[in-house]
């Protein structure tokens, strides 16, 4: 059927006019400018989760030293706890006055029996702190000094001698006048941490050592008058600080990057910290953040945690079963390093000791106190120090000693009655029960799995330099 073309084009008009206002309808519907504002705010959203989990995982692994070692600083100067192991105002030391064994060794993860310790929380913020060290006519002792970054100095026989001495703790930024006869000592930061050791060769030793120990004593540049104080100090009770694996890491890193200078080469990555709230030129509020900005830095302290805690497991190249790391105390840009060995514990530089250890024999097998042990060193073999050096066994579970009959938990060059043969080799014997030959030079070791640990005071350059390597410990 045609059509009148008059009735044609009104038809089409109609239709026309249907199109533009359905198309009017739609683009009413669906406005692009709302379609624009949907899609950015999905990017922001994408870029601020993005961005605080990728540089939250980074301030997190440089952060974990500072925060470990406030949090600390915190819960020792503090009453925390109602039973607490260690407790001393800042800038007062807080003296071991007991050897260790099984049943002393507290906190101590994997402690020597060698030493006393003693240890105390620093604050120069206002004025140098003074130490002073008794004359130990030769003894072996040793102050790390500590700063927030586990950066470590130290004072002691390797690099300050054995006479009396005073010493002022200063930073590099302060200036002014000290008395006579003191030596100042630099730090990087206003606070940190001192760990004293001072060696003890025995329950026969023990009244010498620690009579040695407490004549180390602390004071600020305003009250000193070359005596140690008996000032009491108020004991201030508090809430214990534990802010790993959770926002408030991020609040307290903030807080603490406000109070430290900026270290060379770090501006670039302070800046990426400022970022997300975190770096020392902004403030961070945990309650200002958006859902996408504590999304991605809840996923960034998981991550963190997992990559330290990895970190921690990496298999140290061994050589006769022993693993040797020599990077500690000083770490520059390698963050994620300093943080796994901040989680395992700090340590002292390795010029200063050494700490070779093993879990397995020769064979590669888990030690086990199951079987019978034999470490011989040749006459040549003995272990290189301008100090002393030990053997300590430990349970691998928990690297605690456990208690023996002889309550023997180190063997080594100052044991005494040790028997060299004729040749001047040494040969130890590591059993769990006592040998029936009572004469030989005997390690008690752990029933279960345990782990050994060789220690080297003031370990001489072939040691530094890998020249010489424990020998391997042979299962009998």
């Amino acid at each position: 059927m045609r059509y009148p073309a008059k009735q044609t084009t009104q038809w089409l008009k109609l239709v026309l006019g249907s199109l533009i206002i359905f198309f009017i309808a739609a683009l009413m519907l669906f406005n692009p400018a709302s379609l624009i504002t949907s899609q950015q705010a999905k990017n922001d959203a994408l870029i601020a989760e993005s961005m605080a989990y990728h540089i939250g995982v980074s301030a997190y692994l440089y952060g974990y030293p500072l925060i470990d070692m406030t949090s600390q600083m915190h819960n020792e100067t503090h009453l925390v706890e109602d039973n607490q192991d260690v407790y001393a105002p800042v800038n007062k030391l807080y003296r071991f006055n007991h050897l260790i064994t099984p049943q002393t060794a507290g906190n101590l993860r994997a402690p020597n029996s060698d030493t006393l310790y003693f240890q105390g929380w620093y604050d120069i913020t206002q004025q140098p702190l003074i130490i002073h060290t008794p004359d130990t006519q030769g003894r072996y002792f040793t102050i790390a000094i500590t700063s927030l970054y586990a950066e470590v100095v130290h004072i002691g026989r390797r690099t300050t001698g054995t006479k009396e001495r005073l010493f002022a703790l200063v930073t590099p930024t302060w200036s002014g006048t000290l008395p006579d006869k003191v030596t100042p000592i630099v730090t990087e930061t206003s606070k940190g941490w001192l760990l004293g050791r001072m060696l003890v060769t025995g329950s026969e030793d023990f009244v010498q050592a620690n009579q040695l120990m407490e004549q180390i004593w602390l004071q600020p540049l305003g009250e000193f008058n070359g005596q140690p104080s008996n000032k009491k100090t108020e004991k201030i009770n508090a809430q214990k600080y534990d802010f790993k694996g959770s926002l408030g890491f991020f609040a307290e890193l903030n807080r603490t990057l406000k109070t430290l200078p900026l270290r060379p080469g770090e501006a670039a990555l302070l800046a990426q910290f400022d970022e997300i709230g975190v770096g020392p030129n902004v403030t961070f509020d945990v309650d200002l953040l958006t859902p996408p900005q504590r999304k991605g830095l809840e996923h960034a302290i998981k991550d963190a945690e997992d990559i330290i805690q990895a970190s921690t497991q990496r298999s140290i190249k061994s050589t006769n079963g022993w693993m040797i790391s020599k990077d500690i105390g000083v770490y520059g840009y390698r963050y994620m390093h300093r943080a796994s060995v901040v989680k395992g514990g700090y340590g002292n530089l390795p010029e200063e000791s050494l700490y070779p250890a093993a879990v397995f024999d020769e064979n590669g097998n888990l030690l086990n106190g199951s079987d019978r042990f034999r470490v011989h060193f040749n006459p040549e073999q003995l272990p290189p120090v301008d100090g002393f050096w030990s053997l300590s066994a430990y349970k691998l579970e928990d690297a605690q000693f456990e208690p023996n009959s002889i309550d023997r938990y180190s063997i080594g060059n100052l044991t005494k009655g040790l028997t060299y043969n004729e040749l001047g080799g040494l040969t130890l014997d590591l059993q769990h029960e006592m040998p029936a030959d009572t004469t030989t030079n005997w390690l008690p070791i752990p029933e279960g799995h345990f782990m050994l640990v060789m220690r080297l005071y003031e370990p001489k350059q072939n040691v530094l330099d890998n020249q010489w390597i424990p020998p391997s410990i042979e299962r009998l």
